[in-house]
């Protein structure tokens, strides 16, 4: 699994909150030996390793599971990965390279899609697009979309950019690039590592918001998607998906799309909510409105969405819709009257990461996930 950057640190009072031990997600990998996947310097197939597979009805080859250490396609490590990662250069011709899953997207609500990437271009110029991509599947035939990875110029291929390529409200298919969300989604650099999330509702039929993080600065943007919709538009009628996929190619040989720490989990929160204020590194406020009168609550922090599971005491069986990176009890408090604020000071490490309160009552409750600006 990842080696997320240390954050919040605090002493805990009595912990009412057992968060060690394991995690549960929809999907959720570090693509590591302790995920089942063997990987070598040269390239281990990903095919039937973790039940990932090549589409049929495509011309494909496999990813392959490679160590950062030696590896033969010279991949930069990921400053906050493990050992290993997936990547495939696509061979060109008409042959892509592909990697399937299937999984349980859940059946309504919504679910947080976050991966770290990485692309090089090994050829000269030009280039071909599309780069490589991300999709949740079946494309079409379902409530689906693709992340798609593109060159800003194929004549000059140095930087990519990061597009929806999704359907307007009248379910009409979107063109290339797509809907890039801001200027942080472009100019982006080869061979160097992102954290790419999006926030996907499939009550409205439509992907609602996308991070990016630099994963060598740190450097946090979190922004609104509009007009992106998943097959069927406004109107929907669409089956939910039933896996994702990963992509690499373009009609020439070159294009390497490299992935690690990815995880699709169901979104979660409620009337219950939290909020964070202020500016960081510094001074932040976390707010909270909603919550159970007169009980004890937990701040959680993450470095990553997600679904963990608590897994004992008080509040066991509760789901966060936090991820497992650097997850950690900061400090548990009073919900006093139901909302209220408490501030704290933050260092660099913890912009761009995740809050979570959990309310110790009958039932247990969760909020809404709020992010550290």
């Amino acid at each position: 699994m990842s080696k997320r950057f240390a954050v919040l640190s605090a002493t805990c009072a009595t912990s009412v909150l057992a968060l060690a031990g394991s995690a549960f997600a929809q999907y959720s990998t570090g693509f590591e030996a302790g995920d089942n996947i063997s990987a070598s310097t040269g390239g281990t197939i990903l095919t039937g390793q973790d039940s990932y597979y090549i589409p049929s009805g495509t011309v494909s080859t496999d990813y392959l599971a490679f160590t950062y250490a030696g590896n033969t396609y010279g991949v930069n490590a990921n400053p906050q990965g493990g050992d290993q990662f997936v990547a495939v250069e696509g061979p060109g011709g008409g042959t892509y390279g592909r990697a399937q899953r299937d999984m349980d997207w859940g059946t309504t609500g919504g679910a947080t899609a976050e991966y770290d990437v990485a692309c090089l271009y090994t050829g000269g110029p030009p280039a071909s697009n599309n780069l490589g991509s991300f999709s949740i599947q079946p494309y079409p035939g379902s409530a689906s979309a693709i992340h798609l990875f593109t060159y800003v110029d194929i004549n000059n291929p140095t930087t990519w950019q990061a597009g929806y390529l999704g359907y307007d409200a009248n379910g009409v298919a979107m063109a290339a690039p797509g809907f890039i969300p801001g200027a942080e989604w472009t100019n982006l650099e080869l061979n160097h590592w992102y954290h790419l999330s999006s926030t996907i509702d499939f009550d409205t039929n439509q992907i609602v918001e996308a991070t990016i993080v630099d994963l060598t600065t740190n450097q946090s943007t979190t922004a609104p998607v509009t007009g992106v919709y998943l097959e069927g538009g406004s109107n929907g009628g669409s089956p939910l998906p039933t896996g994702f996929r990963m992509f690499s190619g373009g009609g020439a040989i070159g294009n390497i799309v490299a992935f690690d720490n990815m995880e699709i989990a169901p979104t979660s929160g409620g009337g219950y909510t939290c909020e964070i204020t202020g500016t960081c590194p510094g001074n932040i406020q976390v707010n909270w409105a909603g919550a159970q009168p007169s009980e004890t609550q937990g701040i959680v922090f993450a470095s990553n969405t997600g679904s963990f599971t608590i897994n004992s005491g008080a509040c066991a069986g509760t789901q966060l819709g936090l991820g497992t990176r650097n997850l950690q009890l900061v400090r548990t408090i009073s919900t006093g009257s139901g909302s209220g604020s408490i501030g704290r000071a933050v260092n660099s490490g913890a912009c761009g990461g995740f809050v979570q309160l959990v309310t110790v009552g009958s039932p247990c409750e969760a909020s809404t996930v709020g992010q550290i600006p």
